[in-house]
């Protein structure tokens, strides 16, 4: 089942690009890059890496390809707006407070994650994660406070 990833992929990115399109953003020409020669820009040593596919996350709005090293843990955290992600590669967990637990979550599935809700996200140990991210406002990340 190779082509479900290179599938699910596409849809990912497709997705990405018609929500650029649907706030009036459009390429400038047509590009293509493969997988593996995709600039990634370190977010912090040892966590997550970005490749923005679209737009600016200082500012938004923005659509990026999220990398998390196999094991990641992000902690529980919160984000001041909400973010719509798809995960395009490997496995991993969500929770969010106040949600039921979802179980695992799969290379094609999605989900929404409201603003200024403590949530949680895990890559499984067993390989890297790459999430697709999509969001009208700035990107910020701040770790909850202990309870």
């Amino acid at each position: 089942m190779k082509t479900l990833p290179k599938l699910v992929a596409a849809v990912a990115v497709l997705s990405a690009f018609t929500f650029a399109a649907a706030r009036g953003k459009e390429s400038a020409a047509f590009q293509q890059t493969a997988y593996d020669k995709l600039a990634w820009t370190e977010m912090m040593p040892g966590g997550p890496s970005v490749h923005v596919l679209w737009g600016d996350m200082k500012k938004g709005p923005y659509a990026l390809l999220m990398k998390f090293p196999a094991g990641f843990d992000s902690g529980p955290h919160t984000h001041s707006a909400s973010y719509h992600g798809v995960l395009v590669k490997g496995r991993m967990t969500n929770t969010s407070e106040g949600a039921a637990e979802a179980g695992a979550v799969e290379a094609g599935s999605t989900w929404d994650q409201p603003g200024k809700v403590v949530h949680r996200n895990q890559c499984s140990p067993d390989a890297e994660c790459v999430l697709l991210i999509a969001q009208d406002k700035p990107f910020d990340f701040a770790p909850a406070k202990a309870k």
